[in-house]
């Protein structure tokens, strides 16, 4: 009679750890799911749009717009931080799954990566010292002009230097260019407006941006060309256009810019 019972105690102990077991790799393969992580290249430095602290939480408009996509995805975020210019090669060799840096929509940009909706637009400008006497690009004939390194306005001046006989300094980070035309180091920086604005605002600093814009501009997120990378771009782009649509981009811009910077987006 023991020995009776104590099989059919072994079966049952055998039956519930089946059991358990079965549910356990349900979960997992549920959390597995959940917990997909997604490789995010970005510098975490260059304020408002990138910004990561000591304690590694990262904020600013593509903070900001990821740590929301993720949530509504399931996705857990790993940040892979380079200097700018080394943020495509962070693609290139796979170590990241795309690019989040407010890059500006371009063709040498396009024509080796594939990009997302823009999720804002932005527009590509000339600053100088305010009460300088350039009040226009013809009067920077054979003075000096700062650009920064990777960025949109490069590819726009350096095709203007020999037109205009511009004297060009590259710097790795625009506030420090623009740093340079208020302490008259330099005669103008090329760079965004909205880089422009956040310097004046954050230092205090007086520039004047010039009226003529170089190139209004979108801007967007870069995957590697391959099949994974346009599968993402896809997931992305579903998640960007449901965010634009009920405004929570707008209002990222609005805290970061003071105003709605999605109403700039080019339709092309």
């Amino acid at each position: 009679m023991k020995k009776r019972v104590l099989c059919i105690a072994m079966a049952l102990s055998v039956a519930v750890a089946a059991l358990t077991g079965c549910g356990s790799n349900s979960d997992g393969g549920r959390n597995a799911s959940e917990e997909r992580t997604i490789t995010i290249a970005t510098t975490g430095t260059n304020v408002p749009y990138t910004v990561v602290d000591e304690n590694g939480k990262w904020t600013g408009i593509d903070g900001d717009i990821w740590n929301e996509l993720a949530k509504r995805k399931g996705w857990r975020i790993e940040l892979k931080r380079a200097a700018f210019d080394s943020l495509f090669g962070e693609l290139d060799t796979r170590r990241a799954d795309l690019a989040a840096n407010a890059f500006a929509v371009k063709k040498e940009r396009t024509d080796k990566y594939y990009a997302s909706i823009p999720y804002y637009g932005d527009a590509q400008s000339v600053v100088v010292k305010e009460g300088s006497d350039i009040k226009n690009i013809e009067d920077l004939r054979g003075r000096t002009i700062g650009i920064t390194n990777g960025q949109a306005s490069q590819t726009i001046i350096m095709d203007m230097a020999k037109e205009y006989n511009f004297n060009v300094k590259t710097y790795e980070e625009s506030d420090a260019g623009l740093l340079d035309v208020a302490l008259g180091r330099i005669d103008a920086q090329a760079c965004a407006v909205t880089t422009a604005r956040m310097f004046m605002e954050k230092t205090g600093n007086r520039l004047t941006i010039l009226d003529k814009r170089l190139k209004a501009n979108n801007v967007a997120y870069f995957f590697p060309k391959t099949e994974d990378g346009a599968k993402l771009r896809d997931e992305v782009n579903e998640e960007l256009k449901k965010m634009l649509d009920d405004g929570t981009i707008a209002k990222i811009t609005e805290k970061y810019f003071g105003s709605d910077m999605t109403k700039y987006i080019i339709n092309e």
